[in-house]
């Protein structure tokens, strides 16, 4: 196993490199070169900056954007710790990072925000996110996985039950633009999940036969049991900037478990919001209306029981909440293009179905 924290027990020494930051850090303390600063910022205010990270290591090389093309051609999950005491240059990527904090405490710089980060939360940075990390003490330990952005749809969204409730947010939350894109996990104590970085890690490190396939699969693993265990402690910025809404993802659990009587009115109370600002924090955090929530819920729902031959459609229907056959099967090929009569025969015959995008 590779080497972390045991207790209070520190079994990952400072680094050559580690001792050269701290040193630097040290030496220049108006620097402050724990807050998020430009490349060039760094360089000017501490000149030794431009060489330290060559010196030690050309993997830690910092640039204002780091890519994928980087990657060994065969591999679409690299592994790397974090360097304590490094300069938290502002940087992002064409990648998805997921940092994990294994030991002690950092922060997550962002535009807007500073995310405070202990054992056990693992942050997932969308491409293109600005961001930035002081991890200046020495029982900090914290592992990134940088995943190709393609191999992160396939192990992560595709963990979820497609075109679900949370699938669809997730899905809005990560791959819509904007300024601060993640999702914030607290696991706390969690030792499962801890389990499954530490496999990733030492599948990574010791690079046994067919170790690149395995990881993916290490993954889809990890992926799953964080989602599994965690999925009500995640935390997603409001895409417009406006205040976090705690709850997001207790708001759509609910809406999926109460979707054939629930109204907006009774959902609004249930959370002491009034219908504006409930409709307002479902279209900023999802892009869509309460109605057609309620909707694509119904719809999901009616593709799972279609699965079932023994279903008739009309039962399918009535069972989903609509009264109204004709309105139900043009709804349906709106959304699907074919209707569910076609759809039902697809799953069978193993057809490709288009769903929306």
């Amino acid at each position: 196993m590779f080497t972390m924290w045991k207790g209070n027990k520190l079994l990952v020494p400072l680094q050559p490199n580690e001792l050269f930051f701290k040193e630097l850090h040290t030496k220049n303390p108006n620097a402050h070169l724990e807050l998020p600063k430009t490349v060039s910022e760094i360089n000017r205010l501490v000149p030794e900056s431009a060489q330290l990270f060559a010196a030690y290591d050309n993997n830690l090389l910092p640039q204002d954007a780091l890519f994928e093309t980087n990657f060994p051609y065969f591999l679409d999950v690299m592994v790397m710790r974090h360097a304590r005491y490094s300069a938290a240059f502002k940087h992002s990527h064409s990648f998805f990072e997921v940092m994990c904090v294994l030991n002690g405490s950092c922060e997550n710089h962002f535009a807007s925000q500073t995310m405070h980060m202990h054992t056990g939360d693992i942050c997932i940075v969308a491409p293109k996110t600005v961001h930035s990390v002081s991890a200046f003490s020495d029982d900090c330990i914290v592992y990134n996985l940088m995943i190709r952005s393609a191999t992160f749809k396939q192990t992560f969204l595709d963990s979820l039950p497609q075109h679900g409730t949370l699938f669809d947010f997730f899905s809005h939350a990560i791959l819509s633009p904007g300024s601060e894109t993640y999702i914030y996990f607290k696991t706390g104590k969690d030792t499962l999940i801890q389990e499954r970085i530490e496999e990733i890690i030492d599948e990574f490190n010791n690079q046994q036969s067919y170790y690149d396939t395995l990881l993916n699969s290490l993954l889809i693993n990890f992926f799953i049991k964080l989602l599994r265990r965690h999925e009500k402690d995640v935390l997603v910025p409001n895409p417009t900037g406006h205040k976090n809404e705690q709850n997001i993802i207790f708001m759509l659990r609910y809406l999926a478990e109460h979707y054939d009587t629930i109204t907006l009115k009774e959902f609004a109370q249930f959370f002491n919001y009034s219908e504006r600002q409930m409709t307002r924090i479902l279209s900023e955090y999802t892009g869509k209306s309460f109605t057609r929530l309620i909707q694509d819920i119904k719809l999901t729902k009616a593709c799972e029981l279609l699965k079932n031959p023994e279903i008739p459609i009309q039962n399918i229907i009535d069972t989903v909440g609509y009264a109204n056959s004709s309105y139900f099967y043009r709804i349906f090929k709106m959304q699907y293009q074919i209707t569910p009569a076609e759809y039902r025969k697809r799953l069978f015959t193993n057809e490709k179905i288009t769903l929306p995008a």
